[in-house]
C-alpha cells in the first residue's frame, strides 16, 4: 500500500488494551494507523478495523523494516513490556515526530540507562517520551490512552500540552465587563 508521506502516521506495537484505545482516539482524528505485534488473538481486524495495516510477527524486525518518515509517531506499548526496550533500540535513530514508550519509572530509569550505556546519544534519548502521555491522571487504559494522544497532538503541533486557560484577566477587559 502506498502512503501519502505528508498523511500523519501512527505506529503502535502492541496490540492489548492500552494500544487499542490510543488506536480508537487516533483513528478518531484521521491518523493513518498500523498496529504491530506477535500475538494473533489480539491482533485481528475485528478490533482494528480502521487501522491501514496489521502486521503480525516479529515487533522489532518489523519496525525495523518499516518506513518511518517526519510524520510518523511511534508507540511502543508492547505486552508485557515484553518489546519495548529493544524495539526502542530501533526506532530511537529513526526521523519520526515522536517515540513514546508505556512505563513505570523502574522500567523508565531501566531503559534510560540502558540507552546511555549503548552509547546513546543525550539529543537522540531526549526526544523519547517515557513513560509516555501528559500528565492528566488517571489510571485506566482508556485515560492512558488520551494521555498518549493528547501528548502526540501537543508534539505534533509544537504545543506544551499545559491548560488553555487564561490565568490572568487584562485589566480594561475586566472594567469594561463591569459596565454590562
Amino acid at each position: 500500500m502506498e502512503l501519502d508521506l505528508n498523511d500523519d502516521r501512527l505506529v503502535i506495537a502492541g496490540s492489548g488494551n492500552v494500544a487499542l484505545n490510543i488506536y480508537k482516539i487516533a483513528a478518531i482524528l484521521g491518523y493513518n494507523i498500523t498496529v504491530i505485534d506477535h500475538r494473533a488473538d489480539t491482533l485481528t481486524r475485528e478490533r482494528f478495523p480502521e487501522a491501514s495495516e496489521l502486521l503480525r510477527g516479529d515487533v522489532v524486525e518489523l519496525l525495523r523494516a518499516y518506513e518511518i518518515t517526519e510524520t510518523t509517531s511511534i508507540v511502543l506499548v508492547t505486552y508485557n513490556h515484553e518489546f519495548d526496550e529493544p524495539a526502542l533500540q530501533v526506532v530511537i535513530n529513526s526521523p519520526a515526530r515522536y517515540i513514546g514508550v508505556l512505563g513505570n519509572k523502574r522500567k523508565v530509569t531501566a531503559y534510560l540507562s540502558r540507552l546511555q550505556a549503548l552509547g546513546i546519544s543525550e539529543e537522540l534519548i531526549s526526544r523519547v517520551h517515557i513513560p509516555i502521555g501528559l500528565d492528566l491522571g488517571g489510571e485506566l487504559a482508556a485515560e492512558i490512552a488520551l494521555a498518549a494522544v493528547a501528548e502526540i497532538q501537543a508534539v505534533k503541533y509544537g504545543r506544551p500540552g499545559g491548560f488553555v486557560a487564561i490565568k490572568q484577566v487584562n485589566k480594561e477587559i475586566e472594567k469594561h465587563d463591569e459596565l454590562f
